[in-house]
């Protein structure tokens, strides 16, 4: 009987008031630790089912929010194709299939300094094609961490660039990057692919806020010859032998930082918590990545090139850091004073962020 009074009387105290009550049971000796999961155990019957109940509600709230999202990527799928008209037209004006007639060239630049800055620019309109280096000047000029991804070596073979393309399937996209011929690679089209996850899954239902990257891969690329692969090194040490004292020299590749690493793993790698750090890491870089040419560069790509865009990003960026400099004056005075997270983690926590605000 003293055993239901008590549990009559935690049936009508608050979470909070049963940590509290465990706390100071422990201190006597009696009861367990005052953890949520020790509050849902000590109610009555009839509540645990009521919280059945809206456990239940919550899923099929999942599964809807789920369609949500669905039917989202059908209508954006049927968008894509509307889009992919205007993106072949800038395909053909970049790559100087198509000269823009005085129709097509009549637009009023809202950018006042832009305007000024374009209308003294002089070029022999005869020895230009298209737009020259059009994609390797966008992500160059991205001020959120994308051309951190480019190194010097990438610069040459970027420069024949002529075309980056989303092509969405709903439940995956793909993003194809086209190269005019060049001594590097043979490959026309590099691809990297992307599947997409849109609705909880059964094993696990709560864990589900919104559409995200959950498998992705690359491809081989087929570079022309080992001293034009730009993701690779050959370095040369000397080895002594100690008994004989002769040396040798031993040759080893290494991996090295490039923009095309991006299409390393051309078979598929799903998300998971036991990944390999490196490998996991390579994984959300390329999310980021990814999901940056999908949602920003690849739609705005002439505001990336004439670098209206790269000036709000660096605007928001001194925002952030500013906010970060508030936050910092009001911490606790024995934290260190010299940590900061580094602009690089920033940028990559801000694309992120947009990805979801997209998506």
């Amino acid at each position: 009987m003293a055993g239901d009074d008590k549990k009559d009387q935690v049936a009508q105290q608050s979470p909070l008031q049963v940590q509290k009550q465990s706390k100071q049971d422990q201190q006597n000796g009696d009861g367990d630790n005052g953890t949520p999961t020790h509050y849902i155990a000590s109610l009555p019957n009839q509540v645990k089912l009521r919280i059945k109940a809206l456990k239940k509600l919550q899923v099929e709230y999942f599964k809807l929010h789920g369609q949500f999202y669905r039917e989202a990527a059908e209508l954006e799928h049927r968008f894509y194709i509307k889009y992919d008209e205007l993106m072949s037209k800038r395909r053909d004006i970049v790559e100087g299939k198509h000269e823009p007639d005085a129709g097509e060239c009549e637009y009023k630049e809202p950018n006042e300094e832009l305007a000024a800055d374009l209308s003294k620019v002089t070029i022999d309109d005869a020895s230009v094609t298209g737009v020259p280096s059009f994609w390797l000047t966008c992500m160059k000029n991205v001020a959120d961490g994308i051309h951190e991804f480019v190194m010097e070596d990438d610069e040459p073979i970027l420069e024949h660039l002529t075309d980056v393309v989303v092509e969405d399937n709903i439940d995956s996209f793909k993003l194809h990057f086209h190269f005019s011929p060049n001594e590097y690679f043979s490959n026309t089209i590099l691809t990297k692919e992307f599947k997409l996850k849109l609705a909880p899954t059964d094993e696990d239902p709560f864990n589900f806020d919104g559409p995200e990257i959950v498998a992705m891969k690359g491809m081989k690329i087929d570079w022309k010859s080992d001293d034009k692969n730009v993701t690779q090194r050959k370095i040369s040490k000397k080895q002594k032998n100690k008994k004989t004292g002769t040396t040798r020299t031993v040759t080893k590749t290494v991996q090295t930082d490039s923009f095309f690493n991006f299409f390393s793993h051309p078979e598929w790698i799903e998300d998971s918590e036991d990944m390999e750090e490196d490998l996991a890491e390579t994984f959300h870089a390329d999310i980021t990545l990814g999901s940056f040419f999908r949602e920003r560069l690849v739609p705005r790509a002439v505001l990336y090139f004439t670098g209206e865009l790269a000036q709000f990003d660096e605007y928001d960026e001194e925002e952030i850091d500013e906010e970060l400099d508030e936050v910092d004056e009001d911490a606790d005075p024995e934290a260190d004073p010299d940590f900061r997270p580094s602009k690089k983690a920033l940028r990559k926590a801000a694309a992120q962020q947009q990805e979801c605000k997209q998506q």
